[in-house]
C-alpha cells in the first residue's frame, strides 16, 4: 500500500469524525467504557476507539489494514487543548500524525508531531502542543501497517 492511500485514509476518517460525517457510538470492551467513530466510502473503511488518554485507528483499503495507536493527555486547560488540538490537525490536513515530521506555530502555542524511530514500516511518533513553551498535550503514536 502507499503512504498516500495510508495519509488519505486516516485523514479522510478522523476529519470525518471532526465535522460528525461519521457514525458514533458507546460501547464496552472489557469493563472499559469506550467511544467509537466509524466512517466508510466506496474506497475506505475508518474505524477509532477511544477512551480518556488513549486510543486505536483502524484503516482498510481494498485488502490492505493499517492501524495508528495513541496514548497521552492533556496537562492543563484540557477543553481549550482539545479543541485547538482539533483545529490543528484540521488545518495540516495530511501533513501530521503519519510519516514525516510537522511543526506549526500558533501566536502562544506551538503544535509539533516528531517522528522518534523508524524500524521497518513501523513508525513511532510524539505529538505535543506547546503553550508558552509548556507542555499542555502529549501523545505518543504509533503507526503500523497489519500483517
Amino acid at each position: 500500500m502507499t503512504k498516500n492511500k495510508i495519509s488519505q485514509a486516516f485523514t479522510q476518517g478522523l476529519l470525518a469524525g471532526y465535522v460528525g460525517q461519521s457514525k458514533f457510538t458507546k460501547t464496552t470492551r472489557g469493563s472499559f467504557e469506550i467511544t467509537s467513530s466509524h466512517y466508510e466510502t466506496e474506497n475506505i473503511i475508518y474505524h477509532d476507539e477511544w477512551t480518556n488518554g488513549g486510543g486505536q485507528e483502524i484503516v482498510k483499503v481494498g485488502n490492505e489494514m493499517f492501524t495508528r495507536v495513541y496514548a497521552g493527555h492533556t496537562f492543563t486547560d484540557n477543553q481549550d487543548t482539545i479543541k485547538k488540538l482539533i483545529s490543528y490537525i484540521q488545518q495540516l490536513d495530511d501533513k501530521t500524525r503519519l510519516f514525516s515530521d510537522c511543526k506549526f506555530v500558533d501566536g502562544d502555542r506551538q503544535y509539533q508531531y516528531k517522528i522518534l524511530d523508524t524500524e521497518s514500516d513501523i513508525i513511532s511518533a510524539k505529538e505535543t502542543i506547546k503553550f508558552h513553551n509548556q507542555t499542555v498535550f502529549i501523545h505518543y503514536i504509533v503507526l503500523s501497517p497489519i500483517v
